[in-house]
């Protein structure tokens, strides 16, 4: 069974220092991809925790500082981003408004010293973890959902605590989860399935418009990625129950896109008619309004992020009543040309590079082509979602997408695939493995 195997996978049955190490690694792979959809908030916490773990680790010499030339490059791209965050804070009034958008920055930092630890482990024991929490994640994001739309709120939110957040998480990770489906365990691709469908369903629950856009394109990638697999034969009872699971899916999708739908043509009548109320279509346009002629007057550092808004509403000069209370201006490439202009945007443009850069320089083999798969799924659905809301300064977003960059760096290109019931059927040759290495380091201190 499953479980069993994913037990037996975890928790290497012996102690030891790698075995340790090792261990460690996988439950936090496993974890972090449970959160996103049932406990956001999680992912930040888990991803610092194992930040400070790190440092201590490596102050301690429990492992080597070892990164390769494309992990630095990766690395430096997004300490690129924090340190234009820090200097767009100090520049500009205020900046004692900004010790919270410095602090935000800290995880970014995250991949110094995590993925030293992450190398620690053996190759391509971390992926199924994150492949199969990923769709085990969906499936349970999807009944918090159902819970949600029948007694709390009309759209889901599920463990994010807002539905864009919701939705950008569940169209990612549901993806991630159909990077299963060529596995050679039925349960397996069960979950891969059963997750990819959860994850559309709850992205369509949420009502997040732009998730929808994103669909597309994670199809597109997923066929590139599956079709060069062997897949299993598809019996004719796979065909009725996916058969079923599509017309599902299309009803539920059906009834949020129509209800969306009513949703933007009211806005569009209301706009017409009464161009000076504010409803969500008014409010985007006038803030993307405001963030560019904020960017234009001043394109080179912006105004600092703790002066953002307070520069879109002078801008926009509304009312008391009709002053925009948002935190950003919706769409991820503004915000950070008013926090830092130029460089601000060259700053977002290099983290959305960082992840396809680390697939891109691997070495031909199965490892790189999931690598790829994994960073343009990742990428296309922050750009997509954060043309129409948040990209970066959540926690959450923050704290997801920094480790998924730090797993595509740590995926080996030449590395095969493995499915939990194989890392069960070898977690006595990974101990083996791993006890060597503690033997090795054994003589080493006593050389």
């Amino acid at each position: 069974m499953l479980p069993d195997q994913l037990a037996k996978a975890v928790m290497l049955p012996t102690r030891g220092h790698f075995i340790g190490i090792d261990r460690n690694n996988r439950l936090f792979t496993f974890v972090f991809a449970l959160f996103p959809g049932l406990l956001a908030s999680g992912t930040s916490v888990t991803l610092v925790c194992a930040f400070l773990w790190a440092i201590v680790s490596l102050a301690a010499k429990r492992f080597r500082f070892e990164m390769s030339r494309t992990d630095k490059i990766v690395a430096w791209c997004l300490t690129f981003y924090v340190l234009v965050t820090i200097l767009s804070v100090v520049v500009h009034p205020d900046a004692s408004k900004g010790v919270t958008f410095i602090f935000k920055m800290v995880p970014f930092l995250a991949i110094w010293a995590v993925l030293p630890r992450l190398r620690a482990s053996l190759p391509g024991r971390l992926v199924p973890f994150l492949i199969t929490g990923a769709g085990i994640g969906m499936i349970g994001s999807l009944i918090f959902s159902i819970v949600q739309i029948a007694f709390l709120s009309p759209r889901a939110e599920g463990g994010a605590g807002n539905a864009a957040v919701f939705g950008l998480f569940t169209v990612l990770f549901g993806s991630i989860s159909l990077l299963n489906a060529h596995s050679d365990s039925k349960t397996e691709r069960f979950i891969a399935i059963a997750g990819f469908a959860c994850g559309l369903v709850c992205a369509f629950l949420s009502g997040t418009r732009s998730a929808w856009l994103v669909m597309p394109i994670n199809f597109a990638i997923l066929y590139w990625y599956l079709r060069g697999q062997t897949l299993p034969t598809i019996t004719n009872v796979v065909k009725v129950v996916g058969a079923v699971i599509i017309v599902a899916i299309i009803a539920i999708a059906a009834m949020k896109v129509t209800e969306r739908y009513h949703a933007l043509e009211s806005d569009i009548v209301q706009l017409d008619r009464q161009p000076d109320s504010i409803n969500s279509l008014n409010a985007r346009l006038m803030l993307w309004s405001a963030a560019k002629r904020a960017f234009l007057a001043s394109p080179l550092i912006g105004y600092g992020p703790q002066n953002r808004m307070s520069r879109v509403n002078e801008i926009l000069n509304l009312p008391p009543d009709k002053k925009m209370s948002f935190t950003h201006v919706h769409n991820g490439f503004l915000n950070a040309a008013v926090d830092g202009g130029i460089l601000g945007v060259l700053a977002v443009l290099g983290l959305l590079a960082a992840p396809v850069i680390a697939a891109h320089k691997k070495e031909p083999g199965p490892g790189r082509d999931l690598a790829i798969a994994i960073s343009l799924l990742l990428v296309s659905s922050y750009v997509v979602t954060g043309m129409l809301g948040i990209m970066f300064g959540h926690d959450a977003t923050d704290a997801v997408f920094i480790y998924l960059t730090l797993m595509t760096c740590w995926i080996s290109g030449s590395s095969s695939y493995l499915s939990i019931p194989q890392l069960a059927a070898q977690s006595e040759a990974d101990k083996l493995a791993l006890s060597d290495l503690d033997q090795k380091l054994a003589i080493a201190k006593s050389a």
